[in-house]
């Protein structure tokens, strides 16, 4: 279960063809995956049976601005940065990170 729909990936970059589904499929994943790094936990989130869970909106929000980044500068502008370094990212999701050794 995706936490944020290729739909609304779409949607939040404004693009009404199926041209880049692909590509923005792999910065969705991208985007996905970088959140859940940062957070120190698997998203999609489950409960303790192992049934999907509601992801806070904050962290979905982040899952956003970092697809609304990968595409919008697709040739690499983040020199010695990634797009959790945008502040507004980290804002979002530093109060679901888990503190600890990983």
């Amino acid at each position: 279960m995706a936490v944020v729909t290729l739909d609304e990936a779409k949607a939040h970059l404004r693009i009404d063809h199926d041209a880049e589904d692909e590509l923005i499929g792999t910065y969705l994943a991208a985007a996905t995956q970088s959140a859940a790094d940062f957070i120190h936990r698997p998203i999609p989130w489950t409960n303790e049976a192992g049934e999907p869970v509601e992801v806070p909106a904050p962290v979905k929000a982040a899952i956003l601005l970092i697809l609304g980044d990968l595409y919008t500068h697709r040739e690499g502008r983040f020199v010695g940065a990634t797009p959790v370094d945008n502040p507004a990212v980290q804002m979002l999701l530093w109060p679901y990170r888990m503190q600890g050794f990983y």
